[in-house]
C-alpha cells in the first residue's frame, strides 16, 4: 500500500495515494493520472502556444471522451517577476487574499522536507452560493513554484503544480504562470453528483472551471494585491467578433500537445469576450463542419434534449438567409433553453429569445499543410450568467467564473460535437 506523510509521496506496488483517502478506488484514480501524466505540453511550448492564439489564456485537457481523470493545464502572462510570483504561490495566505470565496486558510501542521524547504498543511472552507466546500491540502515549494497535494475532503484525492517560468524575450518584469494538473470534483458535492450522472464530460468541465479561476485570481494578485475582482457590465459581443483561426493554427502548430486547445479570451475591462476550443478531427468531419449543419447533429451536446425549426417567432426567425431553432435542453441546474438564429457561411448562431438572449456560438474549420491536419474550431459566449438562478449567484459570487463556467461548457460541447461530425 502507500501513503502521504509530511509532504512526501509513500508509494508500493501500482498506487500512489493521499493520506484520509479511500484505500480503494482513489489511489488507483490518482495512480492512473500519475502514470499519464508526463504533461499535456513541454514546458517550452507553452510560451510559443500563448503566442500563437494571441492576447489570450491558454488551456490544454487531455480527450475527456477517452481518458480519465481530466488533466488540464492553464497558463496565463503575468506582469510580474517570476520570483515575485513563486513567493506569493508557496504562502496559504495568498489563496485567501487571491479568492474571497475561502472563508478559511489555516496552516495546521508544516514539515521540514530538506533543508530550507519546509511543507505546509492547510486546512481550508470555500463557500460558493448553495454549498460549503473544505479539506486539507499540502503546500510544498519547488524550485519553480509549489505543488499543491489535495489529501483529503472535497476535491480529494487531487494534485496541482503550480509554475512560474520567465518569458523567453528576456523581459525580467514578466513571466508565465501555468496550473496543471488534477482534482477529484465528480463527488464534490450534490450538484456535481448530479451533473456527472447526467454527462461524463460534467467532471472534467468542472475541473478546467475550477483550474480557471484558481490561474486568474492568483495572477491578478501578483501583479496588484489591491486591485479587485472583473465589476464591468456584462454584454454580449458581435457575430463579427468571433474567428477561430488563430487557435486552430496553433493546436495544428504543436502536434506534440496532447487533447483539445482552447483560448479563453477577455475584454479590456477583463470581463469575458469568449472561448475558442480547437479539437482535432477528420477531413470528412471538416466537409461537414462547413456544410449545411442539421439541427439533429446538435442533440450530441450536454443537455440538449429536443431542436425544432421555427420560421413565425420572434420576428428576427422570418428573415430568408437564416434559420432558428428553438432548443429545450434538461441540464441540471442551467436554464439553457432559447432560439437560436443560425447563418450558415461562416456558421454563426446567436440567441435570440429565451433566458440567455445574445449569446452567441461559431464554427470555423481550420487546416495546416505543415504538417498536415484539419481542425474544428467551436467559439462561444454562453452568457451564463443569463443562465438560472444558480449560475447568476455563481458568477456574482466568483467573477472569474463567468469565464470557467463558459469555458467548461465550450470544451463539453466541442467534446461532443466534432465527435458527432465524425459518425454523421
Amino acid at each position: 500500500m502507500g501513503c502521504y506523510t509530511g509532504g512526501a509521496w509513500c508509494t508500493a506496488g501500482p498506487f500512489i495515494f493521499a493520506a484520509g483517502a479511500p484505500e480503494v478506488a482513489s489511489p488507483l484514480t490518482l495512480f492512473l493520472w500519475l502514470a499519464a501524466a508526463s504533461g499535456l505540453a513541454a514546458p517550452e511550448d507553452v510560451g510559443a502556444m500563448l503566442d500563437g492564439i494571441g492576447d489570450a489564456d491558454l488551456v490544454l485537457m487531455n480527450d475527456p471522451q477517452a481518458a480519465r481523470p481530466a488533466h488540464v493545464l492553464l497558463a496565463t502572462r503575468v506582469a510580474a517577476r517570476p520570483e515575485q510570483v513563486r513567493q506569493a504561490l508557496v504562502l496559504a495566505a495568498s489563496y485567501g487574499k487571491a479568492m474571497p470565496a475561502f472563508r478559511r486558510i489555516e496552516v495546521i501542521a508544516r514539515h521540514e522536507r530538506a533543508p530550507g524547504v519546509t511543507d505546509s498543511q492547510v486546512a481550508w472552507e470555500l463557500d460558493v452560493p448553495l454549498w460549503n466546500l473544505q479539506g486539507k491540502i499540502w503546500l510544498r515549494p519547488q524550485a519553480d513554484g509549489v505543488d499543491l497535494v489535495l489529501e483529503e475532503g472535497d476535491f480529494a484525492p487531487g494534485l496541482f503544480h503550480l509554475t512560474a517560468r520567465g518569458e523567453k524575450t528576456g523581459k525580467s518584469d514578466r513571466c508565465i504562470l501555468v496550473v496543471e494538473g488534477y482534482a477529484n470534483v465528480a463527488e464534490a458535492n450534490v450538484a456535481a453528483r448530479q451533473l456527472v450522472r447526467r454527462s461524463p464530460l460534467a467532471e472534467p468541465a468542472m475541473t478546467v472551471a475550477a483550474a480557471y479561476v484558481m490561474l486568474k485570481s492568483l495572477a491578478r494578485l501578483a501583479e496588484d494585491v489591491s486591485s479587485g475582482r472583473p465589476s464591468a457590465a456584462l454584454a454580449s459581443p458581435e457575430s463579427s467578433s468571433f474567428a477561430g483561426e488563430r487557435t486552430g493554427a496553433a493546436a495544428l502548430a504543436f502536434p506534440r500537445a496532447r487533447g483539445l486547445l482552447a483560448a479563453v479570451r477577455s475584454r479590456p475591462d477583463g470581463r469575458l469576450a469568449g472561448v475558442e476550443v480547437a479539437v482535432p478531427a477528420s477531413a470528412r468531419a471538416g466537409q461537414r463542419a462547413k456544410g449545411g449543419l442539421r439541427p439533429e447533429l446538435f442533440s450530441a451536446l450536454p443537455g440538449w434534449k429536443k431542436i425544432e425549426l421555427v420560421s413565425e417567432t420572434p420576428d428576427t426567425c422570418q428573415d430568408p438567409g437564416a434559420s432558428c431553432w428553438a432548443v429545450k435542453t434538461n441540464l441540471p441546474l442551467f436554464s439553457l433553453d432559447g432560439t437560436w438564429k443560425i447563418r450558415p457561411r461562416p456558421w454563426r448562431a446567436r440567441m435570440v429569445a429565451g433566458d440567455r438572449e445574445g449569446a452567441l456560438m461559431g464554427i470555423d474549420v481550420v487546416s495546416a499543410k505543415k504538417p498536415a491536419g484539419l481542425a474544428v474550431v467551436l467559439s462561444e459566449q454562453p452568457r451564463l450568467d443569463r443562465a438560472g438562478f444558480v449560475a447568476r449567484k455563481l458568477v456574482a459570487a466568483e467573477p472569474y467564473l463567468e469565464h470557467g463556467l463558459a469555458l467548461a461548457l465550450t470544451l463539453a460541447d466541442a467534446a461532443s460535437l466534432v465527435p458527432a461530425l465524425e459518425r454523421d
